[in-house]
């Protein structure tokens, strides 16, 4: 009975952790909310019925290449890649608004990090 006390205790407290973890997320929606914007400049309507549309970014990120500029230091640019070079990817395939953001490369590739590299003076 113990064993399935701790168990259960210890079940919960990670499945506890793991909420609390994915509440602290920053999603597309907040860091837009937290610069100023309002719904409407990414839904086009005042109270959104319907997701944004992968257009609704250019207005403010200009183009596929401008973003792909502000990403080039990354070891993997997940703007500049064989992916987006040769479909119809949409912002909104990696960037999902009000939920975690997905990553359209893990269809198939796995491992890949998003991240800047280091200057090779640091």
């Amino acid at each position: 009975m113990k064993k399935w006390f701790w168990f259960f205790a210890l079940a919960a407290f990670l499945w506890t952790g793991t909420a609390i973890t994915e509440e602290k997320k920053s999603f597309t929606a907040d860091r837009h909310k937290d610069r100023g914007l309002s719904c409407a400049v990414c839904h086009k309507e005042d109270q959104p019925t319907t997701a944004a549309s992968g257009e609704s970014c250019l207005p403010c990120h200009t183009s596929l290449e401008a973003v792909a500029g502000r990403t080039k230091d990354f070891a993997v640019n997940p703007h500049q890649n064989h992916l987006v070079d040769s479909s119809d990817i949409s912002c909104t395939d990696c960037h999902q608004g009000h939920k975690a953001d997905k990553v359209a490369c893990d269809s198939c590739h796995s491992g890949f990090k998003f991240e800047r590299q280091k200057a090779e003076s640091e």
